[in-house]
């Protein structure tokens, strides 16, 4: 615990270089005793949520590459383009829709290439252009990640969840049981997010006719009128991709990760060769691999060595004799504040779905009152950008370790709150209790 406290303060304060950092706490886990095997501190770099960072790049390319990325940009601007508060917003309400049903992370990346030729629209003002990426890019990591709990599909943490309820308390979620319940809370916590940021971080507006008159330009300079041969097989490998996706939530057979890294090797097919291997190499940003493989490996650490259970012993009370809007509202700050200390939230909810069923049946609710905030909000946590998606806008450099928690914790104190009022509500409606 020591060692990840220390890891945390040194990429805060950013003393060294991002990757270096990551280096002290895998040798620190080793050197502290925290592991009798040193192999076991690099047990992040072969997992498959690492792997597929790096072959996701191939997809974020080839969209920027090919003119796909600017013929979505164009269609946004020209329903949404009044201002760019509703530019903004448009991409957080698009995104969040997309990671309802595909990988965050793809949609992630996706958005974060569109962003990076939107930003043009400054034209020569840096500072400007500077200013609007980093809200861009703290927007499009929040709503990347609140957006993969409108539906079951929109993560695997909304499956194991889900399943853990069956198993744990008997109870079966529905695929639209479910979306009633995530759905308004993804969707508020996306216009939340965006109020606070476009005032937090005062947004540049733009005049309407600059932004007319970059949004014609784009087309007439940028989009071809006839989609070319790659840029038709590129679409075709993304939309496979997407399908396979969505799949993986009823066949895990299409694991996301083995989709992503098919749908990377068909970018290289000879012949059509939508990248070449130096493109590949010159795009990957290797930092976001580096992060989310040393925060996999410090999460198990803490679970191999018990602070897991220490955490649950000390923070967790034997029974909550309180309304249940409020339990739940209480519930869902200790699992945000778990999520800081303990960041994998696979193992967060492996590890307190049992504690959390017993704790609500000791307090006489059903357990879905603190099961659901923990299956919702346990991959919600972005205070930092540690976790793959937020690491991802980050590495584009726009924004400082210091200002994604300028909106996150704001949101997460807020989605608490609308977790008390709305999930007692939505089971009623649903049916549930």
């Amino acid at each position: 615990l020591g060692v990840l406290l220390i890891t945390i303060v040194l990429l805060m304060t950013e003393t060294f270089a991002i990757p270096v950092t990551c280096f002290i706490c895998i040798a620190f886990m080793y050197l502290f005793g925290a592991t009798d095997k040193f192999s076991a501190t690099l047990a992040g770099f072969t997992n498959t949520t690492s792997f597929f960072v790096i072959v996701s790049y191939a997809l974020s390319i080839a969209i920027t590459k090919m003119p796909i990325g600017n013929r979505i940009l164009f269609f946004m601007m020209k329903i949404f383009g009044r201002s760019m508060k509703g530019i903004l917003l448009a991409f957080m309400v698009t995104i969040a829709t997309l990671s309802a049903f595909i990988s965050n992370v793809a949609t992630a990346a996706i958005f974060v290439a569109i962003c990076i030729s939107f930003l043009d629209i400054y034209g020569d003002d840096e500072d400007a252009k500077k200013q609007a990426g980093k809200v861009f890019m703290v927007c499009i990591a929040i709503s990347a990640t609140v957006g993969g709990m409108i539906t079951p599909a929109g993560s695997s943490l909304n499956l194991l969840g889900i399943n853990l309820i069956e198993s744990l308390a008997g109870i079966r979620v529905t695929f639209l049981q479910w979306i009633v319940l995530g759905a308004p809370l993804g969707y508020l916590s996306v216009i939340i997010a965006w109020f606070i940021a476009s005032r937090m971080f005062k947004l540049p507006e733009l005049d309407i006719t600059a932004i007319v008159a970059y949004r014609d330009n784009l087309k007439e300079e940028s989009i071809p009128d006839k989609m070319s041969f790659k840029e038709k097989y590129t679409l075709l490998i993304v939309f496979l991709m997407f399908a396979l996706w969505i799949a993986s939530s009823w066949f895990p057979f299409w694991d996301v990760t083995l989709v992503a890294t098919i749908g990377c090797i068909l970018m290289f097919i000879p012949g059509i060769q939508v990248l070449t291997y130096k493109e590949y190499i010159k795009g990957v940003n290797w930092t976001p691999y580096i992060v989310i493989s040393t925060f996999i490996m410090a999460g198990q650490m803490l679970v191999a060595n018990k602070v897991t259970v220490w955490l649950c012993t000390f923070v967790l009370p034997s029974s909550l004799d309180m309304p249940i809007p409020l339990a739940v509202m209480v519930v869902s700050a200790i699992i945000f504040v778990i999520m800081v200390i303990v960041p994998s939230a696979p193992a967060i909810i492996n590890l307190l779905a049992s504690p959390f069923a017993a704790l609500a049946v000791a307090s006489g609710m059903s357990p879905l009152f603190l099961m659901l905030p923990l299956s919702m909000y346990a991959g919600c946590v972005i205070i930092f950008p540690f976790d793959v998606v937020p690491s991802i806008t980050y590495a584009a450099g726009y924004y400082g370790m210091t200002d994604l928690p300028k909106v996150s914790i704001i949101l997460e104190i807020a989605m608490c709150i609308m977790a008390g009022i709305w999930i007692p509500i939505a089971l009623g409606l649903v049916g549930l209790v």
